[in-house]
Protein backbone atom coordinates (compact mmCIF):
# COMPACT_ATOMS: atom_id res chain seq x y z
CA UNK A 1 0.00 0.00 0.00
CA UNK A 2 1.30 3.53 -0.72
CA UNK A 3 1.85 6.51 1.57
CA UNK A 4 -0.76 7.88 -0.77
CA UNK A 5 -3.61 5.20 0.04
CA UNK A 6 -3.03 5.08 3.73
CA UNK A 7 -3.54 9.22 3.83
CA UNK A 8 -6.71 8.43 1.83
CA UNK A 9 -7.81 5.44 4.54
CA UNK A 10 -7.06 7.59 7.25
CA UNK A 11 -9.12 10.49 6.38
CA UNK A 12 -12.10 8.16 5.89
CA UNK A 13 -11.78 7.04 9.39
CA UNK A 14 -13.92 8.67 12.28
CA UNK A 15 -11.93 11.09 14.69
CA UNK A 16 -12.00 8.21 17.13
CA UNK A 17 -10.29 5.75 14.99
CA UNK A 18 -8.40 8.55 13.55
CA UNK A 19 -7.15 9.39 17.24
CA UNK A 20 -6.17 5.51 17.90
CA UNK A 21 -3.92 5.10 14.73
CA UNK A 22 -2.11 8.45 16.27
CA UNK A 23 -1.49 6.71 19.51
CA UNK A 24 -0.85 3.50 17.82
CA UNK A 25 1.62 5.65 15.15
CA UNK A 26 3.56 7.59 18.14
CA UNK A 27 3.67 4.59 20.08
CA UNK A 28 5.85 2.69 17.49
CA UNK A 29 7.64 5.74 16.68
CA UNK A 30 9.29 6.08 20.30
CA UNK A 31 8.99 2.32 21.09
CA UNK A 32 12.61 1.69 21.35
CA UNK A 33 13.92 5.27 22.86
CA UNK A 34 14.86 4.80 26.33
CA UNK A 35 15.03 8.59 26.95
CA UNK A 36 12.03 9.35 25.89
CA UNK A 37 10.45 6.32 27.33
CA UNK A 38 11.94 7.85 30.92
CA UNK A 39 10.83 11.33 30.11
CA UNK A 40 7.35 10.20 29.63
CA UNK A 41 7.28 8.17 32.64
CA UNK A 42 8.96 11.34 34.73
CA UNK A 43 6.02 13.23 33.53
CA UNK A 44 3.34 10.99 34.02
CA UNK A 45 4.59 10.21 38.17
CA UNK A 46 4.84 14.00 38.49
CA UNK A 47 2.52 15.01 41.29
CA UNK A 48 2.95 18.67 41.29
CA UNK A 49 -0.18 20.07 40.27
CA UNK A 50 1.84 22.96 38.73
CA UNK A 51 3.05 20.72 35.94
CA UNK A 52 -0.71 19.48 35.18
CA UNK A 53 -2.21 20.71 31.77
CA UNK A 54 -6.14 21.12 31.98
CA UNK A 55 -8.02 19.26 28.96
CA UNK A 56 -8.18 22.66 27.08
CA UNK A 57 -5.04 23.68 27.23
CA UNK A 58 -3.53 20.07 26.22
CA UNK A 59 -5.96 20.49 23.43
CA UNK A 60 -4.89 24.28 22.48
CA UNK A 61 -1.11 23.48 22.80
CA UNK A 62 -1.85 19.91 20.56
CA UNK A 63 -3.37 22.20 17.84
CA UNK A 64 -0.60 24.50 18.23
CA UNK A 65 2.07 22.06 17.36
Amino acid sequence: MSLDQLKREVASLSSKEQAALIAYALHLRYAGDPDYRREVADRLNDSDKAHWLTPQEFERRLDNA
